[in-house]
């Protein structure tokens, strides 16, 4: 059902009439997918670029259900419908923020400029995504527009997309053999995962993140036990009212007209 739900939120008129469906933006889409292999590496000089694409493609699904929703916000909810897009539109953010404190500026050290391009597409759209965030936290029921939220969205997707692609590219274990060890990598990576986890508790990261990737991937990479009795049984709950609006929910609760 969780796959359903996302094919008839893609099918919908809503998404068809966006730029999710743009040719340009499902090219930098499917570069990211091509690295997302469903096999994880072996050595840390692998993982770096495999970690970030899973992580690209939360981006991807959570900014396209928020868009989706953004129209169909059941009456009464839409407290938990904001909520839930300042976490998408919030996972962008931070994960970025982690990039730049805790990956980026150790392979800028060993290796000049080659951060640089990341560096600028980042800035290109960085305004545009904080006015973003400013919008939904100011947003009322009453004010809210979904047009508004859409347009903003529509303007910065091709910029957002195309820049989680390039930087897949600098991350290339080739790249990163070149100026780091395994064992250099292993830490710096581990860092970086540190900084990530560091943005959003468990309790909201853990649902959020296995419910905007379709089932049975193999990303985060975490024990049986965790992806499939803790997450959906256990810090499921407490912000349960959100995670209907997710692009794979694990319980459906909200009917797509395309189903």
């Amino acid at each position: 059902m969780a796959t359903q739900v996302e094919q008839a939120i893609t099918a919908s008129p809503d998404i068809q009439h966006s730029k999710f469906v743009d040719s340009a933006v499902l090219a930098e889409v499917s570069k990211i997918e091509k690295a997302a292999v469903f096999t994880r590496p072996e050595l840390a000089s692998e993982k770096t670029k495999w970690s970030m694409a899973w992580m690209h493609l939360i981006i991807w699904h959570s900014w396209k259900s928020t868009y989706y929703w953004a129209s169909h916000i059941p009456e009464g909810d839409f407290v938990n419908y904001k909520e839930y897009a300042l976490l998408s539109v919030g996972f962008l953010v931070d994960h970025h923020n982690a990039e730049e404190s805790a990956l980026f500026p150790v392979i800028e050290e060993r290796s000049p400029g080659s951060m640089a391009k990341n560096h600028e597409q980042h800035e290109s759209f960085l305004k545009e995504v904080e006015d973003l965030v400013a919008y939904l936290q100011a947003a009322t029921e009453e004010s809210f527009d979904a047009a508004a939220l859409r347009g903003k969205v529509d303007s910065i997707l091709f910029l957002v997309m195309q820049h989680l692609a390039d930087e897949l590219d600098s991350l290339d274990a080739e790249v990163l053999r070149k100026s780091f060890s395994e064992e250099e990598l292993a830490v710096i990576n581990k860092a970086t995962h540190t900084a990530q986890q560091e943005t959003m508790p468990g309790n909201r990261s853990l649902p959020f993140v296995l419910q905007n990737l379709p089932p049975h991937t193999p990303f985060p990479p975490a024990p049986g036990f965790v992806k499939n009795i803790i997450g959906p049984w256990i810090m499921y709950w407490k912000f349960a009212a959100l995670w209907k609006y997710t692009t794979f929910p694990w319980k459906q609760q909200l009917a797509v007209p395309a189903l």
